[in-house]
């Protein structure tokens, strides 16, 4: 399930390559400029050029029009085909003789063959499955690979969303089988939309929060600035408590189902569930009565839907 030894380092070389360009572009970290300065970033900073990558995919291609470390014409060409890349949520749901299978958590749901580089899946997430994981996969010589981040979800999934995603599985194996290269599913369909120029600009405030938020790790260790960038006006402050309701929106909605709640409308204030009715007005027409009107827009409400995994 891993890829080659010779391979793994070609991809952290490429990859590397890539993160150093997109550190020249935007100047995040002073000094980096080499392989061996990228080796001493934390995985946080590591985690913020993947983000202004992932951000401003044309990157890829910048890269290797401009060819800045004279990269061989077959490498800039792996490069390249990282534009390809799909990022996101992920159940790793079973491991095969030659990949781990990967289904993505976002319709349509279709199952990847996927490689691990230098450390196996089982020693990255175990041996119990499924695991829900964030990660991004890549092409990488007509296999498809992670980019080397991987962050799994530190929840149990219970025995209904197991059998939904049993069912997931075999419905995405019969329609598009297991797919193993990502080249053939580019191929299938159409290509993004063209950016209307290569100027870079910096992370807005909102996009720097939402950054900030999208991982229990990032919370913790961002928590100042965090609470600064909230202060900076109204509008960070709706979206701190949005993107908290909706990141605890998903973490309960399993548990919900377990319990019979297929259905409904909710409102949680951050982590706190404070509202429930079967319909959208309902839920509003309660919040009206417990929540002071400027309060309102921090509530963030969510449909629980048959079918929700």
């Amino acid at each position: 399930m891993q890829l080659a030894d010779s391979d793994i380092d070609l991809f952290y070389h490429l990859y590397y390559s890539i993160l150093i360009y997109v550190n020249q572009k935007f100047g995040l970290f002073a000094g980096c400029c080499g392989s061996e300065e990228m080796s001493e970033l934390t995985p946080l900073q590591v985690n913020e050029l993947r983000q202004q990558l992932y951000t401003h995919p044309y990157l890829f291609d910048l890269f290797a029009e401009e060819n800045p470390l004279k990269i061989a014409p077959d490498l800039l060409q792996i490069v390249s085909s990282w534009h390809n890349f799909i990022s996101g949520r992920f159940y790793i749901y079973s491991y095969h003789q030659n990949y781990a299978v990967l289904i993505a958590d976002r319709p349509p749901s279709k199952a990847y063959g996927v490689l691990a580089l230098d450390c196996p899946f089982p020693e990255l997430v175990g041996s119990v499955l499924p695991v829900m994981v964030e990660t991004v996969l890549l092409p990488f010589k007509n296999k498809i690979i992670y980019d080397g981040t991987l962050q799994p979800y530190p929840f149990y999934l219970g025995l209904s969303i197991k059998g939904s995603l049993s069912e997931t599985y075999h419905h995405a194996v019969e329609k598009f089988g297991i797919i193993a290269s990502l080249t053939e599913v580019a191929a299938a369909e159409p290509p993004p939309a063209p950016q209307p120029d290569h100027q870079l600009s910096p992370l807005s405030h909102g996009e720097l929060l939402k950054f900030y938020l999208q991982s229990e790790e990032n919370r913790k260790t961002y928590e100042v600035q965090i609470q600064e960038l909230v202060q900076k006006s109204v509008d960070l402050k709706v979206t701190y408590y949005q993107e908290m309701g909706r990141l605890y929106a998903e973490i309960y909605q399993a548990r919900w189902r377990e319990i019979g709640i297929k259905k409904g409308w909710i409102a949680l204030f951050e982590e706190m569930p404070i509202a429930s009715g079967g319909t959208k007005a309902e839920v509003e027409g309660i919040l009206k009565k417990i929540i002071p009107a400027d309060r309102r827009k921090f509530v963030y409400i969510f449909r629980l839907k048959p079918g929700d995994r």
